[in-house]
């Protein structure tokens, strides 16, 4: 689950960079669907997986922040 919202996390930044620096459209059609594919198995992973929290789960889903907040709430509930 971590390495899943990391590499989440990774795309969405690059996307944003993308935007805020050459906005190649090219560069966002590649990363675009890949980017989708990892915020739904981020977010696939977290609903359906054992477990985890209701907090989890919630963070797992929420556009642009999930890789961020679910990354962190794992990290937590693997330490208690």
């Amino acid at each position: 689950m971590s390495i899943l919202s990391l590499l989440e996390l990774i795309s969405v930044l690059a996307l944003l960079v993308n935007l805020a620096t050459v906005h190649d459209s090219t560069i966002a059609s590649m990363l675009g669907p890949v980017h989708g594919a990892f915020y739904l198995a981020v977010a696939v992973t977290a609903l359906f997986g054992r477990g985890l929290s209701t907090r989890t789960r919630a963070y797992a889903v929420l556009p642009l922040l999930s890789g961020p907040l679910t990354l962190v709430q794992v990290r937590r509930e693997t330490t208690r």
